[in-house]
């Protein structure tokens, strides 16, 4: 899987990480954005080397196109059962 900023190309290496809002750091492409700490989906992801932010799975250039919207309403509709 190819895995780089979709403005400058930076990969980001394994010992990259990003620090969640909760504090928790950890490499964002491990968990596709998600904290594995509290569960946060990042939407968007900030370049270490350009510092442009993203959405996230942009950075995935050889995935289909998805609807994260869509995604995460049906996640809200699933926990409000």
């Amino acid at each position: 899987m190819e895995i780089f900023c979709p403005e400058c190309e930076w990969e980001p290496p394994p010992s990259a990480e990003w620090t969640c809002e909760c504090g928790h750091a950890w490499h964002t492409f491990d968990t596709h954005g998600q904290c594995p700490e509290c569960g946060t989906v990042w939407r968007e992801t900030q370049c270490h080397q350009c510092h442009e932010w993203s959405p996230h799975h942009d950075w995935y250039h050889d995935l289909p196109p998805v609807d994260v919207d869509a995604i995460a309403e049906g996640e809200e509709a699933a926990a409000a059962v």
